[in-house]
């Protein structure tokens, strides 16, 4: 699947300039005189309750400007579908389920609207108070092409009832003392210790390896864009290899799938996103655990805070929409305080901004979901996903040449680290 990917993204924008060329001299006036906008979200059951109420009420009040809405067709990812919708001139004019590293792809290919551009971009940032997270995260190459809907930091997740048994009250911060854990609730129990996913599907190491190597590089990035250089091999980077390594090596992870392990109550800890309380809660209503911060390597300093990394999707704008102006109108409407207020009610994520926790308006939410209120409470200390075109493939290569081997062992940390990072250096200096 990564590799597929990859390939349609390395011709996308040679074939849309072509196709471009050619469907110009064939545009049909019912296009030209079309009023409505298509909007494309993710195909979430709890996202799409939001999208509903939004679309109804925009289009109530908006008769000569409506939005056309449903959620991205099935495929194998939603990349794969709107790069074939891209190509064919027969997807969206806006989307909101774009990460960064695609967005960058699809601005190199030249098929996104700066969103800065836009009149009253800025004021709207600074409504919904997200203007430094705008400023500090999401430019790439001079511009903003895609604003955030949701952040979603990732928390371990401790199975209470088995802590309780054991008297456990004080959680591990270190390496060491979450083996020392393992080793007694493990041998204990007969469970497994830690929800590890074996695939090498390219996005599941956000929620793994990269999660933690978050908390152990202090938030640092593990890709410098700048100077195209890859930092799997530094301290940071080892250690989170050896973490794995050894969860592997001593038997605390199963080297075949269990789907819902924790929820089943089949594994002591899991490392879970904001996003997963409302399925357990929908799921698996009896589940009792405890969210704590992630673990972090033994010479980490003792009262530094734990970092995380947040997942975050967002919303952009295609430059082949006919009807851009309406598109930003909704659009600019869309990012406001009540209807964030609504997201969070109706989907559990966090809406990406700065002031969740300080802002009155989120209150009595966040008092009726505490465990949710945690996530929103880590959000300072959560770095978001690196900015940069090439993210598939190196994190295609980071599943071949690190996360595979060590599952499997095939190779030691140090060799695993060694070859990805320098695989992915060459991926990054023969890059755009």
């Amino acid at each position: 699947m990564g590799k597929s990917m990859i390939k349609r993204l390395m011709t996308l924008t040679l074939f849309i300039t072509v196709y471009t060329v050619i469907i110009s001299c064939h545009s049909s006036k019912a296009e030209d005189d079309a009023k409505d906008v298509s909007y494309w979200t993710a195909p979430s059951v709890e996202l799409s309750r939001f999208e509903s109420k939004m679309v109804e009420e925009w289009n109530s009040s908006h008769p000569d400007s409506r939005i056309d809405w449903k959620t991205i067709p099935a495929g194998t990812t939603s990349e794969e579908v709107l790069l074939t919708a891209i190509a064919t001139r027969t997807g969206p004019a806006i989307c909101s389920n774009i990460f960064g590293g695609f967005a960058a792809q699809l601005a190199d290919a030249q098929v996104l609207v700066a969103l800065d551009t836009m009149p009253g971009f800025w004021d709207v940032m600074e409504k919904r108070n997200m203007a430094n997270i705008i400023r500090n995260n999401w430019f790439y190459n001079g511009h903003v092409y895609v604003i955030p809907v949701y952040v979603n930091p990732e928390q371990i997740w401790y199975n209470k009832k088995m802590l309780d048994k054991l008297g456990i009250t004080e959680l591990p911060r270190t390496y060491t003392e979450f083996f020392t854990l393992l080793d007694e609730v493990c041998t204990s129990q007969k469970v497994y210790g830690l929800t590890v996913d074996i695939s090498s599907k390219w996005y599941k190491r956000w929620f793994d390896y990269l999660t933690l190597y978050a908390a152990a590089a202090a938030g640092e990035p593990y890709i410098n864009v700048k100077e195209k250089e890859a930092l799997f091999d530094n301290q940071a980077g080892i250690a989170v290899t050896e973490f794995f390594f050894n969860i592997f090596e001593k038997g605390y992870a199963p080297r075949f799938e269990i789907q819902d392990g924790f929820q089943k109550e089949l594994f002591l800890a899991s490392i879970k996103g904001a996003g997963d309380i409302t399925r357990a809660k929908r799921m698996y209503p009896d589940l009792e655990y405890v969210i704590a911060p992630l673990v972090v390597p033994d010479y980490y300093p003792v009262n530094a805070p734990v970092y995380t990394l947040a997942e975050s999707k967002g919303m952009v704008l295609f430059s082949n929409a006919h009807n851009k102006e309406q598109a930003w109108d909704f659009m600019k409407w869309y990012f406001n305080d009540c209807h964030d207020s609504l997201w969070l009610e109706l989907t559990n994520y966090l809406p990406a901004r700065e002031d969740l926790v300080s802002n009155p308006i989120f209150t009595e939410y966040f008092n009726n979901n505490p465990n949710i209120k945690i996530y929103a409470e880590a959000l300072s200390y959560s770095v978001p996903l690196v900015l940069t075109p090439q993210t598939v493939e190196i994190q295609t290569i980071l599943n071949r040449e690190l996360w595979q081997p060590i599952i499997f062992g095939l190779k030691l940390p140090l060799v695993a680290s060694r070859d990805a990072n320098q695989t992915i250096r060459r991926i990054l200096k023969s890059g755009p």
